[in-house]
C-alpha cells in the first residue's frame, strides 16, 4: 500500500512542511547535554488505536524522552501500589509554579502532581523491586510495553543529568524530610535521572500515546502496558498538568491529554482513537516545543480531536429487532411446529448490536427491553457486531438480566465472546450461544416443549402425507426401504445425482455448503424428523447442490428414483399426491423465507 495516497498521511506531510521552517524558541541547555541538539531535527508520527503509524521527518531520531517519562513510571507506580496508597503520596491538582519547583501541597504533605519533578521524584520512588538495577529493569520493561521496543539508556544525558541535577537533590531530600519519599534518595535520585535519559523517537510516542488511546493494550504487539482502571488516571494529570505552565491553554487549543519535555518531545491521546509522538528540540519559554505545539494546534483544527468537541448525537446501539415468529433458526421443523412458532416465537426479541457500547447505548437497550417486557419472555442480544463494550456498559446489561430474571424472563447473549471487556468478564450472564441462530434454535425447542430427541416419527405421522390415505401411505411404504446412519456420515454428497427422496424419521441431519477453506461448510439448516430432503429428485436431475449429514444418529426412509418412477406409471395418484404435498411445502417455505426478509429489511 503506497501510505502517501492515504489523506492523513498527505495532511501530515503538508504540516510538515508548513511548520518545518519555524526557527523560532531555543534548545534547553540547563542540562548541558540537551544544548548539543540540532535545532534542524523534526518529526510527526500518528499511530492509531489500531496500529497503523502515519510519520514524517525525522521519526527515527533518537533523542533522550526527559519529562515525558513521568505518565509512564506514574502509571508504574500505580500498578505497584494502587491509587489508594499512590494518592495519598502525588497530588493530581495543578501547581501553578514551573515544574522544577521546590513547591509542594503542605495541606496533604505532598507533591502536587505526578507531571512536576517533585511528584515525578515520588512516584519513581514508590516503584517495586530489590536494588536499583531490578526497579530500573521495571522501568525499561514498562518502556518496552508501550512503545514495543526495548529502550536504550543515553549515558552522556545522564552523566549531564547526574552532574547539574541539584535542585532536584534538593527536592527529593525535602520530601524526605518531610516523610513525603521513603528509601534511599541516592537510589530514587538515580532511577530519575535515569528514567528521563532513555532514548525514544518520535514513532515510539506516537505508539505509547495510542496504547494509552486504547485502554492499555499496545495495539502493535497486543501486550499490555498498564490496566485500564490506571490509564485513566494517568491520561486525567497528562490532561490538566502535562503541558507546563501552558496546561490550561494547551486543552483550551489543542484539547488531549498531553505530556511534553525538554528535550523537544511532545506525547498526546485522543481516547479510544490515536497517539501523537512530535519531536522538534527548539522550545518555547515554557519548555515545549515550538513546531509541536503549532502542529497539535492544526492537527486538532483540522480533524476536530479536542476532546470536548461535539461529535454528533449518540445513536442507537440497536441496529435491528425481530421477533421469533417472524425469523426462525436454520432447523427445518414440521410444519405443525411451525404452526405453533407462529404464536410461540412472539415470546422472542432479537436486538442486532453495532459499533461501541457504551453507557448511553446501553441505556437505550434497557429502555428498549423495557418496553417490550410484557410480551417477551427470552431476549437475545447479538454482540457479533459489536466492536468494543465498555465495563460500565456491561455492568448495566448484567443489571437488565437481573430485571428480567426477577419476572421470569431472560436476557441471553449470541455471538462471539472476542469483545472486551466480554472475554475479560467474570459476571454470570447466563446462556451464552456462538450465533443468534443456536440461540434460537434452542430456545424454540423450548417453546415446543421439545425433549426426546431420539423420538420416531413413523410414516403415517408425517405432515406432508395428511391427504393421502391409509392405503396410499401403505403402497407408498411399500416402496420405500430402511437405512439408518451415525453422526457425521454422508447421507448426500454436493454434485451427485438427485436419484433418491428420504423421509427423516428418527434423528437429524444438517444441510451444508462448502465455504473457503473450511472442512465442515455453512450451516444451511438442521431438518428434524417428519420432514422429507432430496427434493430434486421429483423435479430433474440437476446435480446436489448441498451436502447432508448426520448430525445424530437417525434413520430415514428412502425411495429411489426408479420406484418413484414406478409410482408415477403404475400409481399417479400417490406420485401426483407427494408432487402437491412437496410443492406445498416449498411454498409455505417460500413464504416464511420472504417473511424473515420483510423482517430483516426494516
Amino acid at each position: 500500500m503506497n501510505v502517501n495516497n492515504l489523506p492523513v498521511s498527505q495532511y501530515i506531510n503538508e504540516l510538515y512542511e508548513k511548520h518545518r521552517n519555524n526557527h523560532e524558541g531555543q534548545v534547553a541547555t540547563y542540562i548541558p547535554e540537551l544544548g548539543r541538539a540540532d535545532p534542524r531535527r523534526f518529526a510527526i508520527a500518528v499511530a492509531t488505536a489500531d496500529g497503523f503509524v502515519y510519520e514524517v521527518g525525522d521519526t527515527h531520531h533518537p533523542f533522550s524522552i526527559q519529562s515525558i517519562s513521568k505518565p509512564l513510571v506514574y502509571g508504574l507506580a500505580l500498578e505497584d501500589r494502587g491509587l489508594p496508597y499512590v494518592l495519598t503520596r502525588i497530588g493530581v491538582e495543578p501547581s501553578g509554579d514551573p515544574f522544577n519547583s521546590i513547591a509542594f501541597d503542605e495541606r496533604h504533605n505532598r507533591p502536587f502532581n505526578p507531571m512536576v519533578n517533585a511528584g515525578a521524584i515520588a512516584a519513581v520512588s514508590m516503584v517495586a523491586g530489590t536494588g536499583h538495577e531490578a526497579r530500573f529493569t521495571r522501568i525499561l520493561n514498562i518502556f518496552e510495553r508501550f512503545t514495543g521496543r526495548e529502550p536504550k539508556l543515553d549515558l552522556a544525558v545522564y552523566s549531564s543529568e547526574s552532574a547539574t541535577g541539584h535542585r532536584n537533590r534538593a527536592i527529593a531530600y525535602l520530601e524526605l524530610n518531610a516523610r513525603m519519599i521513603e528509601g534511599d534518595v541516592d537510589e530514587h535520585l538515580s532511577l530519575y535521572f535515569r528514567q528521563c535519559s532513555l532514548l525514544v523517537t518520535a514513532r515510539d510516542l506516537a505508539i505509547a500515546g495510542a496504547t494509552l488511546a486504547n485502554d492499555g493494550l499496545n495495539p502493535l504487539t497486543g501486550k499490555r502496558a498498564l490496566r485500564r482502571e490506571h490509564v485513566r488516571a494517568v491520561l486525567s494529570v497528562m490532561s490538566s498538568c502535562g503541558m507546563y505552565d501552558y496546561a490550561g491553554e494547551w486543552q483550551f487549543d489543542v484539547g488531549l491529554p498531553a505530556k511534553s519535555g525538554v528535550s523537544g518531545g511532545i506525547m498526546g491521546v485522543l481516547p479510544g482513537q490515536l497517539g501523537i509522538g512530535i519531536y522538534s528540540p527548539l522550545l518555547d519559554p515554557v519548555g515545549n516545543s515550538v513546531r509541536g505545539v503549532k502542529v497539535c494546534e492544526d492537527l486538532s483544527r483540522r480533524f476536530r480531536l479536542h476532546f470536548l468537541e461535539q461529535r454528533g448525537t449518540a445513536r442507537t446501539a440497536i441496529r435491528r429487532s425481530y421477533r421469533g415468529s417472524n425469523v426462525r433458526s436454520k432447523r427445518m421443523r414440521t410444519a405443525s411446529d411451525n404452526r405453533r412458532l407462529d404464536t410461540l416465537g412472539a415470546e422472542i426479541e432479537v436486538l442486532e448490536l453495532q459499533g461501541d457500547l457504551l453507557f448511553t447505548e446501553a441505556e437505550k437497550i434497557s429502555r428498549r427491553v423495557n418496553e417490550d417486557i410484557e410480551t417477551a419472555t427470552y431476549f437475545i442480544l447479538d454482540v457479533e457486531r459489536l466492536f468494543h463494550v465498555d465495563p460500565v456498559a456491561f455492568d448495566l446489561l448484567a443489571s437488565v438480566r437481573a430485571v428480567l430474571s426477577a419476572r421470569g424472563k431472560e436476557l441471553i447473549f449470541a455471538g462471539p465472546k472476542t469483545v472486551s471487556p466480554i472475554e475479560e468478564s467474570t459476571t454470570d450472564m447466563a446462556e451464552w450461544f456462538p450465533s443468534v441462530d443456536s440461540a434460537l434454535e434452542a430456545i424454540e425447542d423450548r417453546l415446543l416443549g421439545v425433549q426426546d430427541q431420539d423420538a420416531i416419527v413413523a410414516l403415517e405421522e408425517f405432515d406432508l402425507l395428511a391427504d393421502m390415505t391409509p392405503e396410499q401411505r401403505e403402497a407408498l411404504s411399500a416402496s420405500l426401504y430402511e437405512q439408518e446412519f451415525k453422526r457425521g456420515d454422508i447421507l448426500v454428497r454436493i454434485g451427485a445425482a438427485p436419484d433418491r427422496l428420504f423421509f427423516m424419521t428418527r434423528g437429524r441431519v444438517n444441510v451444508s455448503v462448502p465455504v473457503g477453506d473450511d472442512a465442515v461448510g455453512y450451516r444451511v439448516s438442521t431438518i428434524d424428523p417428519g420432514n422429507i430432503f432430496g427434493e430434486l429428485a421429483l423435479f430433474g436431475k440437476p446435480p446436489r447442490t448441498a451436502d447432508i449429514v448426520g448430525a445424530t444418529d437417525g434413520e430415514v426412509l428412502v425411495l429411489l428414483s426408479e420406484a418413484l418412477e414406478a409410482l408415477r406409471k403404475d400409481r399417479p395418484d400417490i406420485y401426483n399426491c407427494l408432487v402437491m404435498a412437496v410443492g406445498r411445502s416449498l411454498a409455505e417455505r417460500l413464504g416464511r423465507a420472504n417473511g424473515a426478509i420483510r423482517a430483516l429489511a426494516r
